[in-house]
């Protein structure tokens, strides 16, 4: 019995995915026992890198904030090590904190830049 993240899809838009990226292969299931939608936050200082397809892989994949390692610690404190539980996340929606950008918005302040994320995370049980 565990508690297994079968890792996150990307399902951005096509005009948000940039040149050289590949989406990553997960496996999913229609059989869900529930889903629950996610706003995660990861810090881009944390991911950011020169080429854009490695940012986005970063975004996903980083250690210690991409959505999976955040999927992945979302699990294990909702669920008991015990149980046997399969997920999947899938990446729909990406956005930063700076949404306003006139003088009073956080850029000019010392707000570190983040994405957001929406995710749509599906749990089953056995």
């Amino acid at each position: 019995m565990a508690i297994t993240n079968n890792g996150t899809v990307n399902s951005l838009t096509v005009n948000q995915i940039p040149s050289g990226y590949t989406r990553p292969t997960v496996t999913q299931f229609t059989d869900f026992e529930y889903k629950r939608t996610l706003d995660l936050t990861v810090l881009k200082s944390t991911v950011e890198n020169a080429s854009a397809s490695v940012t986005m892989t970063n975004i996903i994949g980083n250690g210690s904030v991409g959505i999976t390692k955040q999927v992945t610690d979302i699990l294990a404190g909702d669920y008991l090590a015990s149980a046997t539980v399969t997920a999947y996340a899938d990446w729909i929606g990406l956005s930063n904190n700076y949404s306003n950008l006139d003088a009073n918005g956080d850029f000019l302040k010392s707000t570190a830049n983040s994405y957001q994320c929406e995710v749509i995370l599906y749990v089953k049980t056995s």
